[in-house]
């Protein structure tokens, strides 16, 4: 035996986390982008979400490149009826915003194939209902791609299992792009259908948007410190 090679339990420890990554052997710099992309822009979209009330009243284009919020492109498309933004600049925003990173989930089906399982399959159940995916046509696949953006459907699932199992990505894209700029056309069309009666509602959204902010970031510290308390008192 090599005296160089680690025990058992040492390489486990060096390792923890080995068994849920989505890859196989070491990750090259693409794994580690994708990996921040999944993972780690949702979490910064969380962080900014104490910021969401002010920014859905005084800066909804702003948030709808941030995360094509449908929110925020209804917001927007009820400034473009009262003539506060182009109606050409919220149709953009809301669709560059919702279709900005999606190709990154379709490569990450793509490059890490069954490894996507552990991202999201906790236990032998689960992983049976993802693999089941592996078996829809492809024309829904494409269908299921273009209504991805509907609220209630797994959108990152969907391009996930798009790309996992080697949709093209010309195929992906289409149905992407496509259901981007529908859903973004709903969005604007109705919040410029909306107008001044959103606008108004929107200026008491900012009436008190402020107090909503403080709320949210004091709820946040509330909640850490309850259960960071019940965990010690848990660990006593």
């Amino acid at each position: 035996m090599s005296e160089n090679r680690l025990p058992d339990d040492e390489a486990g420890r060096e390792h923890p986390w080995a068994a849920l990554k989505p890859w196989e052997g070491k990750a090259k710099r693409l794994d580690k982008l994708l990996l921040f992309l999944i993972i780690g822009v949702p979490l910064v979209y969380l962080g900014l979400m104490p910021l969401r009330p002010w920014m859905l009243v005084n800066a909804p284009v702003l948030q709808e490149f941030i995360n094509g919020a449908k929110t925020a492109v209804v917001a927007a498309g009820a400034y473009a009826r009262v003539g506060e933004i182009p109606l050409w600049l919220v149709v953009v925003a809301g669709f560059v915003g919702m279709a900005k990173l999606d190709w990154a989930f379709w490569l990450a089906g793509r490059r890490w194939g069954d490894g996507v399982l552990r991202l999201f399959a906790q236990n032998e159940r689960q992983v049976k209902r993802v693999e089941s995916l592996k078996r829809i046509p492809n024309w829904a696949l494409f269908l299921m791609t273009i209504v991805a953006r509907c609220p209630g459907v797994p959108g990152t699932l969907v391009y996930l299992v798009a790309g996992w199992t080697r949709m093209r990505l010309s195929l992906f894209l289409i149905a992407d792009l496509l259901g981007c700029l529908v859903f973004t056309l709903i969005w604007t069309i109705l919040g410029y259908q909306l107008g001044e009666t959103a606008v108004d509602v929107l200026k008491v959204v900012d009436k008190y948007a402020l107090w909503l902010t403080l709320a949210i970031i004091v709820g946040i510290f509330v909640i850490t410190y309850i259960r960071e308390y019940r965990r010690q008192k848990n660990a006593q």
